[in-house]
């Protein structure tokens, strides 16, 4: 086994994080630019329907439910591959195939194209989230893996802020550029010529993962990179044990991050069209606003990853739920009063702190893996875990949200209300939850340590 080249070896010395944090830095990057990826083309929806004469149905199937489908159903097996096989070649792979997709969108002259290329896209997507985690994992002490991996998480804040922001300068600089002739596509409209735009950078970038050491398999048996083959028994096995003995802790975390998934989808989806229909505001008035409210929620993921490492490293072995659980049971006023504030800006403060909860579940869902998981399932446990979130944080969230105001409140202007719903109840089941899970989190990690060392 290579073990930590230039990180940490098996018995936790660290001979310099400095290529760690390069490591952290580049799948930063990387993570920012899918999300760029991710969410340009909500922001081209009236251009794409006037260009390509879509529906209301067919354009949440470009920018929702085909990725999300994909990247759920994709994310479980390439978990299994980043426990078997180099985790750097699998992103590398991942990231080619998005931003070769998102290209690819720029070149789509039908519905049915643009659909092909975004299924794509959430393939590829899938490679990226598995894999960095268990490379994080792997690179940093235990007293170090939620900094680590908090700063990792800023990027899909950060990507969200990119993409409203430079988002509304590349449609900008695309629609005043409507002459441009394309190799092999002719004249590009230009919302084509923005998904060409935002789509060849990424390929470029992939070559950044060769720029820093693989960090080895710290937590379990050697994995040869190209058979796959070595774990001391099979994977499966390795699976069901974990699971048989720590079912309790992982239902009850599966509950209260899907739960916290829930509201955060919720709210990405219905948030723009609640303050248009409240606060009367345009896209142009809330879009800089909202880019402002994601730095913020990002910096606050360091923050709390900071604070989390130093309460572990004091001692409180379940310090990822119960600071978790705190700062949850803190934040229910907002989530239940933010959707009944009369002032825009009032508003915008409560969503912003919001976020503070509805952001980091991955965070703590990667770190506790880490502490608790072997190294040879890690990654497709954190599949398992990202599966749920997004089939019920993209699928069932939202969709909860609409049949409320459809169905229950029957009227478009009371929609904040069943955002108030769906929101404060799933942060209150997210909470019962969390104290749950305490009693048995700290055993688990106390019984992993026994036997790693």
């Amino acid at each position: 086994m290579n073990a930590a080249k230039g990180a940490v070896d098996r018995t936790g010395a660290e001979p310099g994080l400095g290529p760690a944090w390069w490591m952290v830095a580049v799948l930063f990057i990387i993570y920012v630019f899918s999300w760029v990826d991710r969410l340009i083309i909500s922001m081209l929806v009236t251009p794409i329907k006037a260009d390509l004469l879509l529906s209301d149905v067919q354009v949440s199937m470009i920018t929702a439910t085909s990725f999300a489908i994909t990247y759920a159903i994709f994310g479980l097996p390439l978990g299994w591959a980043a426990d078997r096989y180099s985790r750097r070649w699998i992103i590398f792979g991942g990231v080619v195939l998005w931003a070769t997709a998102t290209t690819a969108c720029g070149f789509a002259e039908t519905y049915e194209q643009l659909l092909v290329a975004r299924v794509f896209v959430g393939v590829g997507e899938a490679a990226l989230m598995p894999a960095a985690y268990s490379l994080i994992a792997d690179a940093f002490p235990s007293k170090m893996l939620t900094r680590a991996t908090s700063t990792f998480q800023m990027g899909g804040k950060v990507g969200s802020a990119t993409a409203f922001g430079l988002g509304g300068l590349a449609i900008a600089y695309a629609a005043a550029h409507t002459d441009v002739h394309i190799p092999f596509h002719g004249p590009a409209e230009p919302w084509q010529l923005v998904m060409m735009m935002v789509g060849v950078p990424g390929i470029l970038l992939a070559f950044l993962l060769f720029t820093f050491p693989d960090p080895g398999r710290r937590h379990g048996n050697p994995v040869d990179s190209k058979s796959g083959e070595g774990a001391s028994e099979s994977g499966g096995a390795v699976i069901r044990n974990f699971v048989v003995g720590n079912w309790r802790l992982l239902a009850l975390m599966l509950v209260g991050t899907s739960c916290l998934a829930m509201c955060g989808f919720s709210m990405t989806a219905w948030v723009p069209a609640y303050i248009e229909r409240r606060f009367g505001w345009e896209p142009v008035q809330y879009g800089v606003a909202l880019s402002v409210m994601n730095i913020i929620s990002a910096v606050s993921l360091v923050i709390n990853g900071w604070i989390v490492d130093k309460l572990f490293s004091g001692g409180m072995k379940d310090a990822h739920l119960r600071f978790y659980s705190w700062l949850i049971l803190a934040m229910l006023p907002v989530l239940g009063y933010m959707f009944f504030a009369k002032n825009p800006w009032l508003f915008l403060a409560f969503y912003c702190v919001a976020q503070f909860i509805t952001v980091p579940f991955m965070v703590y869902v990667s770190s506790i893996m880490a502490l608790i998981a072997p190294g040879e399932i890690r990654a497709r446990m954190l599949a398992g875990f990202l599966f749920v979130f997004t089939v019920l944080g993209m699928g069932a969230g939202p969709a909860l949200v609409a049949g409320l105001t459809d169905h229950v409140f029957k009227d478009e202007a009371l929609l904040g209300n069943s955002l108030a719903v769906v929101v404060a109840s799933c942060g209150v089941v997210a909470f019962i939850s969390f104290r749950a899970a305490l009693r048995y989190l700290a055993p688990a990690i106390i019984a992993r340590q026994s036997v790693t060392g």
